[in-house]
């Protein structure tokens, strides 16, 4: 056999990001996260902020499980501590913050930063983040409603229900 020239390899592909795009939304939405759940708490808004920021730096280099995961565990933690009342509104920030979280994590952790990703392979977890989104913040509104007003049992049981399942929906892995 000899060897002859080697074969011409063309790869084509459609409209990419970088990968470094995920990292900034992910320190976007973390240092919000942070700083809304810490917010509760009564400190300081300049040591608030400063540990948000600290928070979503560390999160944004550590994109990888469990690191994203425990600071929206930590954020519950602190509402659960610190909240007001049977329903905090600042729930309705912190649900779709903390699943942008753990989606911005996961793509910064599957993406590296020098690489490039086409836009076609984010698509489908796009559409599949707006329908648990607008799913799990009506479960928030109703779940508000049911703790201002009187509702029947049966009712609240049904929206516990589908709260429970968002969760679900919300931790189940997609590997």
């Amino acid at each position: 056999m000899t060897a002859g020239p080697r074969p011409r390899l063309e790869v084509e592909t459609g409209r990419t990001f970088a990968g470094s795009w995920p990292r900034v939304a992910l320190l976007a939405l973390a240092t919000g996260y942070a700083g809304a759940s810490l917010q509760t708490t009564g400190l300081a808004p300049s040591f608030v902020w400063g540990a948000a920021i600290g928070l979503g730096v560390v999160t944004a280099y550590l994109p990888a499980p469990p690191v994203p995961h425990l600071l929206v565990l930590l954020g519950g933690l602190v509402l659960l501590l610190e909240g007001s009342g049977p329903f905090d509104p600042v729930v309705l920030v912190l649900l779709p913050l903390g699943h942008l979280v753990l989606r911005a994590a996961w793509w910064s952790d599957h993406v590296p930063p020098e690489a490039r990703a086409e836009l076609r392979a984010l698509l489908p977890d796009l559409r599949r983040v707006v329908v648990l989104q607008a799913a799990l913040l009506g479960v928030a509104l109703a779940v508000r409603g049911i703790t201002e007003g009187d509702v029947s049992s049966a009712v609240a049981t049904a929206i516990g229900g589908l709260a429970v399942l968002g969760v679900v929906l919300l931790v189940s892995p997609r590997d």
